[in-house]
């Protein structure tokens, strides 16, 4: 549990904005995902950083949980 917890919050870390800065992912999707989903996650979040445009991220922000 805690490599998951780990990789939770350098996720949140990668995922903040200047514009959002508190989010959760929502609990039901964490239940179900397990360490290997969420270091690919983490993965393809630091891949996409480099080339989002602004679409991709709207998409992307369409799982976050707010606050």
């Amino acid at each position: 549990m805690e490599a998951k917890e780990s990789l939770l919050k350098e996720i949140k870390l990668l995922w903040s904005s200047e514009t959002i800065e508190n989010f959760d992912i929502a609990p039901e999707l964490l239940e179900y995902l397990d360490v290997k989903d969420l270091e690919n996650l983490k993965l393809k979040i630091l891949e996409s950083k480099k080339s989002l445009n602004d679409e991709q991220k709207d998409w992307l922000f369409k799982f976050r949980k707010y606050n």
